[in-house]
């Protein structure tokens, strides 16, 4: 297997979500493909220490993570609303034995539902274990289209 499926898989979650920016990372957490992120972003740590710590959480436990990037800790939690004009939904896919994928998108667009990013999961084992690492994005729009739902 290849970080091509990574790749792919990120962009064919990115597609099912309508998230903003995605990005795949390898199991070593190096950045293998990005969307809609430049070089500055990656490396700020306002963005790269929300999508490190939901990468890294989603390869250790390998459960999707749905959060956001302004209450990472509760007890952190702002008392004021002031941080959320830029409250983001979060989310890290894990793609079993090559990495994980991350996607974000302002509030404004909505929370991706928690059943679209599980059975996004579910699509990233299944396609691992048949061993159709081969299929293109859209290929694999189609096949999340026929899993069975909730």
């Amino acid at each position: 297997m290849t970080v091509s499926f990574l790749k792919t898989f990120m962009h064919a979650a990115r597609d099912i979500t309508g998230a903003d920016r995605a990005l795949a990372v390898d199991l070593e957490m190096q950045v293998q493909a990005t969307h809609n992120l430049d070089e500055h972003t990656l490396k700020t740590p306002r963005f790269s220490n929300v999508a490190l710590l939901n990468l890294r959480r989603a390869l250790d436990q390998q459960v999707a993570i749905l959060a956001n990037n302004v209450v990472t800790t509760p007890a952190e939690a702002p008392i004021t609303n002031t941080s959320f004009s830029d409250l983001r939904v979060v989310v890290a896919i894990p793609v079993p034995t090559l990495g994980a994928v991350y996607l974000d998108q302002h509030i404004r667009q909505g929370v991706i539902p928690r059943e679209t990013i599980d059975r996004l999961f579910a699509l990233a084992q299944a396609v691992i274990a048949a061993g159709d690492t081969g299929l293109s994005a859209a290929e694999l729009v189609t096949r999340y289209g026929s899993q069975p739902t909730g």
